[in-house]
């Protein structure tokens, strides 16, 4: 948790206003509030997705050739690579800040369409918060942050908090495209979504293919063909997936001075840590060491 005191001079006159962030796994909750008038303009809003749910207030945002006036009901959507972002905020503002790793998005859209679709959804510039999707994701966000305020809450747990995560991309997700506005789980199969369900609700249980294979009610080649034909990879390759996801969630909340990254490993089922720092390198980018540093 970081509380930030920022302070600009727009037309000599000194704008102050407060932010306060958190991270839960790849998305980046925080809470500002504008005590006077503030102008930005910059050339894009950088890496990962962006939104701003407002609390009280609106403000006015022009970003991908549109201009919106954002408040409570229809929220802007920024995306990496969008261009020029310009905006202007009103004394008396406060809301939600959200970012989302772009990794996440790609990650969870792969998972849910499927690797040669993922790269064709389409994100419209405004969100719809006023009702359905959108306010269902809005009112989950209200919730998590103040959850977030609550010193030694459950969600400095990585078992809570993880899920938590996943839900609140795959929320957005749902919120933020049509592309899932029809149910997932009718492009595969029920044996695999009944296992991919056992896996992500709990992926440090002790999990074997015949274990999976016997909760889903179906043999373990079937489970296994079923797993490759929709997912592209087997039932074992998607939990290690799920659980270097999650381990990497836990190296980017952890301390530094009081955990390591072979303690980190070790709870998520990765007991070789040199073949952990090279899945985690590749899949993330970088060494798990320095994603424990910050």
């Amino acid at each position: 948790m970081r509380t930030t005191t920022i302070e600009t001079i727009p037309q000599h006159e000194v704008t102050v206003s407060t932010y306060r962030a958190a991270d839960l796994g790849p998305v980046n909750i925080g809470e500002v509030t504008m005590t006077g008038e503030l102008r930005l303009e910059c050339d894009d809003i950088g890496t990962g997705f962006y939104v701003q749910l407002p609390v009280a207030g609106r403000f006015e945002s022009r970003h991908r050739g549109v201009d919106m006036m954002v408040n409570p009901l229809s929220v802007a959507l920024y995306r990496p690579g969008g261009g020029q972002f310009h905006a202007r905020w009103g004394a008396g503002y406060r809301a939600l800040c959200i970012r989302i790793e772009m990794t996440a998005i790609d990650a969870a859209l792969a998972r849910l369409l499927g690797d040669q679709m993922s790269g064709r959804v389409a994100f419209e510039p405004v969100m719809n918060t006023a009702d359905g999707y959108g306010r269902s994701w809005a009112e989950l966000l209200l919730s998590i942050n103040r959850q977030l305020t609550a010193p030694g809450g459950l969600l400095a747990q990585p078992l809570v908090a993880a899920p938590l995560a996943d839900s609140l991309v795959n929320g957005f997700l749902m919120a933020a495209t049509n592309a899932l506005a029809a149910p997932v789980a009718a492009a595969r199969p029920a044996a695999v979504r009944a296992a991919v369900d056992v896996i992500e609700s709990d992926p440090s249980a002790p999990l074997t293919l015949s274990t999976l294979a016997a909760h889903c009610g179906v043999g373990p080649r079937s489970l296994q063909k079923a797993f490759q034909q929709h997912l592209g990879m087997s039932p074992m390759e998607y939990v290690r997936d799920v659980r270097l996801r999650r381990a990497h969630e836990e190296l980017r909340t952890a301390d530094p001075f009081a955990d390591s990254v072979a303690a980190v490993a070790r709870r998520w089922g990765f007991t070789h840590l040199g073949r952990f720092a090279a899945a985690h390198e590749a899949k993330f980018g970088q060494k798990p060491l320095r994603t424990l540093r910050g």
